[in-house]
């Protein structure tokens, strides 16, 4: 997988700008941070517990590109922001990659939740891969909204299939979109918004 394109800055909304790329072995501190940062609010519709250490550490140790493509976005030093494109090796779902995106409440309306979705998309693109599928829980109306925002269309709803952070059964919205569909609306998307476009790097973050 060729991740040379990074580290990527990124103009936002209101003139912020924020760097995106690919997590690190050294990257505990900032990405456990930036989960502990989260609202309640926001950490019960994650699908893990994002408060466990040791989980943290098993991702930031155990990076495995065949199967996971971690981002990141951070502003400064700090992680606002986590996309994750997944990815099957084998069986009937190869050809199908599965997405999930966490942003800030600091930098949500911006458009980086679009940006980080628009660069996974291009990774699955160059991976070959031919559809994408998100899934979210139903009553997360503004993560929901955002991959309907992109093109994704929901077309299942399990009822009652995950339970919350609390314990709570919720219901499992599944929203898919083909990648090359997705590419060009995305692409449409920041041509018409506010947000300025890519400003690559060579250099090294930090």
């Amino acid at each position: 997988m060729n991740l040379d394109a990074y580290p990527k800055e990124v103009g936002l909304k209101g003139g912020k700008a924020v760097r995106i790329r690919p997590l690190q072995n050294d990257d505990f501190d900032r990405l456990f941070a930036f989960f502990q940062s989260l609202t309640p609010e926001d950490r019960i519709y994650l699908r893990h517990d994002v408060s466990d250490p040791k989980l943290i550490r098993k991702w930031t140790s155990e990076i495995n590109l065949n199967y996971v493509i971690p981002l990141v976005a951070l502003d400064g030093d700090t992680i606002v922001g986590d996309g994750t494109l997944h990815i099957a090796t084998h069986g009937w779902m190869q050809h199908v990659g599965h997405i999930r995106l966490v942003v800030a409440r600091s930098h949500q309306r911006l458009g980086l939740g679009t940006l980080l979705a628009r660069e996974l998309v291009g990774l699955a693109e160059g991976h070959g891969l031919e559809k994408l599928q998100g899934h979210v829980i139903e009553s997360n109306l503004s993560a929901a909204k955002m991959f309907e925002r992109v093109g994704f269309e929901k077309v299942a709803v399990l009822k009652d299939l995950v339970k919350d952070q609390n314990g709570r059964d919720q219901n499992l919205a599944i929203m898919i979109n083909d990648v090359a569909r997705l590419s060009q609306i995305m692409e449409d998307w920041i041509q018409d918004s506010m947000i300025p476009g890519y400003r690559g790097s060579g250099e090294g973050y930090g």
